[in-house]
């Protein structure tokens, strides 16, 4: 299974929608590591069964995806997340074991656990308190063991959790880990987590610490032990502010008291209230092992042995437990077989035995002239103590409300504005806008999205989430080099590309023929973005030199590109002909360096303006002019085609 799970919705939609990643399952990275099948994929990367063929060892391989890789600052994320895993050397943490950067994007190369994930396991149902226990205790020393080195998880759940064939646990997925020294610094940054297992100084943006992972901790136990988180339910926001304000429910009965302490101290909303560190959560957890109990160094109370024993008998003589008021110890009743019971069921939920209540008495049976319960004196001071204390919350939840009313704001609407507008109109309704950016169709650096919706009422200073276009979807750049002109037009224009052209000599290519683009085939670019064509224009002569002289002594070089060249020349005589009716003058010579020897000649005698053409293709050519019997002034140009 995956040592590196992640979220199957990321950033709860803020960062939804974004395009498939490509399969890469039979592709080897650098050559090396071979994967096989995906495993988890998440917002930020897909995570492969691979193969190591150097070392012949099967491996868990992180790919990030490739529009991310265009992306630095999220490449230094995931680059972040390789070298925090690098720097905790511990059996219960995941090892991670290369970094690199192939053809299919930046990776890394991790521990394969064979085995599965706590939040598989507890699909299943809760776990028997001390298995929960164990695995509590183990997911804590692994959390110490990073904590040493100075970094914190700020993401611990079960899906992070994982339970190896084996029996041992391991801890995976530090992708929103900080380390400890950073988040000192910064008191107000994104939040980061998963909102059902986040500590309150997380869902407020304040700077984390050690005690916040023993928080998450402290919800990943609730829930072993529970079977369901202490708030399962609601938006990031909703759950946030339970975990602000509100007290988890009960855990069942069959928990020992031990356990409960550790849970409570554990979801202190304060985290100074909390155990210290997961080392100190971890030794309260080895405390409250068996063994201990065993040896009496430590034991249930009372009470917990009392639920214990509940747990643990029958269906036919099922007990009620009875608290009749703070100064009573529990007292367990077995009510009488004609006592049926009655059968509550909420919906959603398993069905809950209901059984009449009986006031403690010697043999459990109600006393004389009762029939229905508690004498009528008992039931009234009863109401009256829950009276009381319904009015004392009531009381308490007003106050809260009365000392967050002057504080609030309400959310404004940001969509459609530009980065500038939505900080300016966050500004001045006194909330804070935290930036991320996806792809849309939307022009870049417009507001496409928002958390929470504009409307809603939150305290001042408190973060908006907003989403940025960042255009487009990137687009795979077609090849078109070697096509006409008009053919390789319409190729970009269906990939969603504009184009420019640029008419360049080309030799060897037929007239209207693509010879090269930018940027490259295969590569990404932005959607609506220019790729520049280089296209060969029509053939003409082109004057590569020309030189002059009079009567012999000039030679020159030139390289042919065409398939043909020509020489042109002018010549005049500058005395009396020796001969009055033939004159002699100047001749050239043609030689082909490339092959050796002479390729022809000609006498620049025949008369003014004359033209050699030469139909010998490209390569490195020389002329050599040589006086004749008369004396003459001539000049010459070299010219190609192409």
């Amino acid at each position: 299974m995956s040592p590196l799970p992640t979220q199957t919705k990321p950033g709860h939609g803020i960062l939804g929608g974004v395009p498939t990643a490509p399969e890469l399952a039979g592709r080897a990275l650098d050559g090396r590591y071979e994967l096989q099948e995906m495993l988890g994929e998440g917002s930020f990367g897909r995570v492969y069964r691979g193969l190591d063929r150097r070392l012949g060892r099967a491996v868990a391989v992180k790919v990030i995806k490739p529009w991310w890789a265009e992306d630095s600052a999220w490449v230094e994320r995931f680059e972040r997340e390789a070298r925090l895993l690098a720097r905790v050397h511990d059996p219960g943490v995941v090892q991670i074991f290369d970094i690199g950067h192939a053809e299919e994007g930046p990776y890394y190369v991790a521990e394969l656990v064979e085995g599965e994930s706590l939040a598989e396991r507890l699909r299943a149902g809760p776990l028997e308190p001390e298995q929960a226990r164990a695995v509590a205790e183990q997911l804590c020393r692994a959390l110490a063991s990073a904590h040493r080195e100075g970094v914190l998880h700020c993401d611990v759940k079960p899906a992070n959790v994982l339970l190896s064939e084996r029996g041992e646990v391991k801890v995976g997925d530090f992708g929103v880990a900080r380390l400890a020294e950073a988040t000192s610094q910064l008191p107000s940054m994104t939040v980061a987590g998963t909102p059902r297992y986040m500590s309150p100084e997380q869902a407020r943006g304040l700077p984390t610490s050690e005690a916040t992972d023993v928080y998450s901790a402290g919800v990943v136990l609730y829930e072993m032990l529970a079977g369901r988180a202490p708030f399962p339910d609601g938006t990031p926001v909703e759950l946030g502010l339970r975990h602000l304000q509100d007290e988890p429910p009960e855990l069942p009965a069959s928990v020992p008291s031990a356990l409960r302490e550790i849970v409570m101290r554990a979801l202190a909303k304060d985290p100074g209230d909390r155990f210290a560190n997961a080392d100190a959560m971890a030794r309260a957890l080895h405390d409250a092992g068996p063994e201990k109990e065993r040896n009496g160094e430590a034991g249930p109370a009372p009470a917990a042995a009392a639920l214990l024993a509940t747990a643990t008998a029958g269906a036919d003589a099922a007990a009620t437990v009875v608290k009749p008021d703070a100064s009573h110890d529990a007292t367990v009743v077995k009510p009488d077989a004609s006592q049926a019971p009655t059968v509550a069921r909420r919906e959603g939920e398993s069905p809950t035995v209901v059984r009449p209540r009986v006031a403690p008495s010697s043999g459990g049976r109600r006393p004389a002239g009762a029939p229905g319960g508690a004498p009528p004196h008992e039931r009234r001071r009863r109401i009256g103590i829950v009276a009381a204390a319904l009015l004392l919350a009531a009381a308490g939840i007003a106050g809260l409300l009365l000392r967050g009313s002057a504080a609030r704001t309400t959310v404004p609407e940001l969509r459609g504005l530009p980065r500038g507008g939505v900080e300016a109109r966050a500004r001045r309704l006194k909330v804070h806008p935290v930036f991320s950016s996806r792809h849309s169709s939307s022009a870049a650096d417009t507001a496409i999205a928002q958390s929470p919706p504009a409307g809603a009422r939150v305290d001042q200073g408190s973060d908006v989430h907003v989403v940025l276009s960042s255009g487009p979807p990137p687009v795979q750049v077609p090849g078109v080099v070697g096509q006409q002109a008009s053919a390789a037009e319409h190729a970009l224009a269906d990939a969603g590309l504009r184009w420019s052209i640029s008419h360049v000599a080309a030799p060897a290519s037929p007239p209207g023929i693509v010879t090269r683009q930018l940027p490259a085939p295969a590569t990404s670019a932005p959607r609506g973005s220019t790729v520049a064509l280089s296209v060969a224009e029509t053939p003409h002569w082109r004057t590569l030199t020309t030189f002059s002289g009079v009567d012999d002594g000039q030679s020159v070089a030139f390289r042919i590109l065409g398939k043909q060249w020509r020489v042109t020349y002018e010549m005049s005589y500058r005395e009396t002909c020796v001969f009055i009716v033939v004159c002699g003058g100047p001749s050239a010579k043609v030689e082909n360096l490339g092959e050796g020897g002479t390729f022809g000649d000609f006498s620049l005698s025949e008369g003014e303006d004359n033209t050699h053409t030469f139909n010998s293709g490209p390569g490195l050519y020389r002329i050599k002019v040589s006086g004749g019997r008369d004396s003459a002034a001539w000049e010459m140009s070299v010219q190609d085609y192409y």
